[in-house]
C-alpha cells in the first residue's frame, strides 16, 4: 500500500531519464514530460545541451537548481541532478514548480514590504524636514513680526496721548485695530504650529470667573456697538467664584467663537450663555455657547467649517483669517472637550462646548479673594511713590528701544538708562541703583536667562535682588521657561500694550 502512496505522490514530481554519455536517451519514464526512446534528449529542451560537458567532465555528480523548462504548453520549475554512471548518464528531474512559485510570491511580499517600509521612512524623514522648516520658518516669522508690533503698539499709545483733531484720533483708532487684527493673527498661527507639533502644555491655575465675565462684556459689548448689533451674557448663578484651569485657553476659544459671531452677524445679536451641568467633589462641569444671527452655515459645510483657512459664509464682504474655528477645536480637544455647532442657513449658528474644571473650597476663594485685594493695595503704594524710579531699558532693537523709551518717558515716573548689548548689562547694574531692569531675552553676545542668572548670582543684595522684567518676540524652545528659571520676575510676550509693561513694573517694584 505505502508504495501506491509513492507512485501517487512522489511519482508524478521525479522523472527518471537514462541517456548514453552522447545524450540519447536510453529509457525514460513519464511522470513529468514525454521523451521517447531513441531521440535526443536536447529535444526536450535546450537546456539539456550541458550533457555533453557533463559527460567531459571529472565529476560525477551534477546539480542545477531552480532550472526553468518550457515543455509544449507548461512551464516548469525543476531541479535537475546529472549522475555519470559506468554505461551513461542518469537524469533526474525534480518538479517544484509550486515550491518555486510559492516562494517566489513569499521573496516578493516580503521585498514589497521592504520596500514599503523603506518608502514609509522616507515619508517619515520627508515629513520631519518639513516640520523642522516650518517650525524655522514660523519661529523667525514670530519674532521678526513681533518687534515691529511692538513698536506700533507702543507709538500709538505715545500719539494717543498728543492732540489730535478728529480726523487723526480716527486714523489712530483704525491702526490700532489693524494691528490688533495682525497680532491675532499671529497668535493663532503660533497657537497651530504649537498644537500640531505638541508644544502646547496647559497652564492650569485658579483665577475668578467673574472677572473673565466681566472682560468679555466690557470688550464684545463695544464691538458689538460698533457693528450696529446688540452683545447680551447669560450666566448660571450657581457657578462657583472661582475655577482652577488654563484662563488663558478658555479665553482664546471664548474671544475666537464671540470675534466670528460678530464677523458674521450684520444685524440682530450675538448672545454668550454659560451654564452648570453638574457639579461632584469639588469639580464643575459648566457649557459655554455662543449663539447669533447670521447667515447660518449649510449642513454640508459644519465639518469645513473647522479646516484651517476655510471659510463658507456666503458674503464676500466677510473678511477673516479662517483660522479661528480651527484654534478652538485644537485648543478644546487639549482641554479635553470638543466644540459643537447647531446651525440653520438664514437663521444663525450656535457653537457650544462642555468643558470640566476644578473649583476650590469657600475657605480658599476667600482667602484668593483677600490676596488679590492685597495684591491691589501694593500696586496702588507704587503708583503713589513720589519721586521717580531709575530703570534700565535693555533692549538691541533700535525701534522697539526708542518706542519703549518714549512711552516709559511719557509717564513721567522714570529716569531710564539704555543699553543694547548683553555685554554691558552686569557693569551698568553693579555701578547704578536701578529700581527695574527690563530686559530683552535676545540680545547680542550673551542672551537675557544668562544675564539674569549672572544678576542672581552676585554677592550684592542691591544688585541680586533687582526685579528684572522679561520681554521677548522668542516663544519656541522653551525660551519662557528658561527665563523664569533663570530668575526674572515677570515676562512679557511681544507685542504688548505699554499699560501691560507698567503694570508688571508696579507689581514688582522694591
Amino acid at each position: 500500500m505505502l508504495e501506491q502512496y509513492k507512485q501517487r505522490y512522489i511519482g508524478k514530481n521525479i522523472q527518471f531519464i537514462f541517456t548514453d554519455s552522447e545524450g540519447v536517451v536510453q529509457e525514460s519514464d513519464y511522470a513529468i514530460f514525454t521523451i521517447e526512446k531513441g531521440a535526443h534528449i536536447t529535444e526536450a529542451h535546450l537546456f539539456f545541451e550541458c550533457i555533453s560537458s557533463v559527460a567531459r567532465a571529472t565529476e560525477n555528480e551534477f546539480l542545477f537548481n531552480c532550472v526553468h523548462l518550457a515543455i509544449g504548453e507548461r512551464e516548469y520549475i525543476v531541479d535537475i541532478k546529472m549522475v555519470k554512471e559506468e554505461t551513461g548518464i542518469l537524469i533526474v528531474i525534480f518538479d517544484l514548480t509550486e515550491h518555486y512559485n510559492e516562494y517566489q510570491m513569499v521573496a516578493q511580499a516580503r521585498n514589497e514590504s521592504i520596500i514599503r517600509s523603506e518608502l514609509v521612512a522616507i515619508k517619515n524623514k520627508e515629513l520631519e524636514e518639513r516640520e523642522k522648516f516650518k517650525d524655522r520658518f514660523i519661529q523667525n516669522f514670530s519674532h521678526e513680526l513681533r518687534n515691529p508690533l511692538t513698536s506700533i503698539l507702543a507709538m500709538n499709545n505715545v500719539l494717543a496721548n498728543t492732540p489730535l483733531n478728529p480726523e487723526q484720533k480716527q486714523i489712530l483708532d483704525f491702526l490700532k485695530e489693524s494691528n490688533n487684527n495682525l497680532r491675532l493673527m499671529l497668535e493663532d498661527v503660533l497657537s497651530l504650529s504649537m498644537m500640531s507639533a505638541g508644544k502646547l502644555d496647559l497652564q492650569n491655575k485658579l483665577f475668578g470667573l467673574a472677572r473673565l465675565f466681566d472682560l468679555l462684556r466690557f470688550t464684545y459689548e463695544a464691538k458689538a456697538k460698533l457693528k450696529g448689533i446688540s452683545f447680551t451674557m447669560e450666566l448660571d448663578g450657581r457657578m462657583p467664584s472661582y475655577v482652577e484651569g488654563d484662563r488663558l485657553r478658555l479665553y482664546q476659544v471664548l474671544t475666537n467663537l464671540l470675534d466670528n459671531a460678530i464677523k458674521v452677524t450684520a444685524q440682530g445679536k450675538v448672545q454668550l450663555k454659560v451654564s452648570l451641568n453638574q457639579k461632584w467633589a469639588n469639580k464643575v462641569n459648566l457649557r459655554f455657547e455662543v449663539s447669533d444671527t447670521g447667515p447660518g452655515i449649510a449642513q454640508e459645510n459644519l465639518t469645513l467649517i473647522f479646516d484651517s483657512f476655510s471659510r463658507v459664509e456666503n458674503s464676500t464682504k466677510i473678511q477673516g483669517r479662517g483660522l479661528g474655528l480651527t484654534i478652538v477645536r485644537g485648543l478644546l480637544e487639549l482641554m479635553g472637550s470638543e466644540i459643537k455647532v447647531q446651525s440653520s442657513e438664514g437663521k444663525g449658528s450656535t457653537f457650544y462646548f462642555d468643558i470640566s474644571l476644578k473649583y476650590p473650597l469657600r475657605a480658599v476663594q476667600e482667602e484668593k479673594a483677600q490676596k488679590k485685594l492685597k495684591k491691589g493695595a501694593t500696586t496702588k503704594k507704587y503708583a503713589k511713590k513720589k519721586g521717580k524710579y531709575k530703570l534700565l531699558l535693555v533692549e538691541d532693537d533700535e525701534v522697539v528701544q526708542m518706542a519703549l523709551f518714549k512711552s516709559l518717558i511719557d509717564t513721567q515716573r522714570f529716569y531710564i538708562d539704555l543699553a543694547e548689548d548683553g555685554a554691558e548689562v552686569l557693569e551698568m547694574v553693579i555701578n547704578n541703583e536701578y529700581d527695574v531692569v527690563v530686559l530683552d531675552a535676545i540680545l547680542p553676545n550673551i542672551s537675557g536667562d544668562h544675564i539674569t542668572r549672572l544678576i542672581r548670582e552676585l554677592p550684592f543684595k542691591k544688585v541680586n535682588k533687582i526685579p528684572i522684567i522679561g520681554i521677548t518676540a522668542h516663544l519656541f524652545d522653551n525660551n519662557v521657561e528658561k527665563c523664569r528659571a533663570a530668575g526674572m520676575n515677570d515676562i512679557l510676550i511681544k507685542p504688548f500694550e505699554i499699560t501691560t509693561l507698567l503694570d508688571a513694573i508696579d507689581r514688582h517694584l522694591r
